[in-house]
């Protein structure tokens, strides 16, 4: 059983569940694919999310400096009304990015795992939002040990620096652990 250290004195936890977060692009069934490994390693069920970005937030958190807050909320209430119209058209397609995912459990999980250690997929949630904040929201509601994500690393090797703003904020605001599997770009 694969454990990991909280940080908070000798305390260990141990991992149960794993929340996969992927954009749907095909370096994300690579992280999948370690994230299986991972889980039948383990023992651990997997949580699979995807966000549809509103991509709104940018755009607010930019403008706010720019004009005073009654202008700001006028936006802000456009932006909602915008995004309930898109959610209104996106349902159609969250059923078509579940299936998909669900395929990609069954090709995946049947070519890595061992007969004697299934890996349990508890849920498949496609959200509408800010990214990080989602992911974060959805670890602690569904109760995840870790949070598995690919990263792009810029630069060099020795820099190290991980692109992607959704991976930075998650690892500055997360109070799970993650598991960063890296990318070639």
């Amino acid at each position: 059983m694969l454990s990991v250290e909280t940080g908070e004195g000798n305390m260990v936890r141990q991992i149960k569940k794993i929340l996969f977060t992927t954009d749907l692009s095909k370096s994300s069934i690579e992280v999948f694919e370690e994230t299986v490994a991972l889980a039948s390693q383990t023992g651990a069920s997997i949580t699979m999310l995807h966000i549809i970005e509103d991509g709104s937030s940018g755009i607010q958190n930019r403008t706010v400096h720019l004009v005073d807050r009654e202008v700001y909320e006028k936006i802000r209430s456009e932006s909602r009304d915008i995004i309930k119209n898109v959610l209104i058209g996106k349902q159609k397609t969250i059923p078509v990015i579940q299936n998909a995912l669900s395929a990609l459990c069954d090709e995946t999980t049947g070519r890595i795992c061992a007969e004697n250690r299934p890996v349990v997929i508890d849920a498949i949630e496609v959200r509408f939002g800010n990214a990080a904040n989602e992911i974060i929201q959805v670890a602690e509601s569904m109760q995840c040990d870790l949070i598995a994500m690919g990263y792009f690393r810029k630069g060099s090797l020795l820099k190290g620096l991980i692109s992607g703003s959704a991976v930075k904020s998650v690892m500055q605001q997360s109070k799970k652990p993650l598991f960063l599997v890296p990318l070639e770009s």
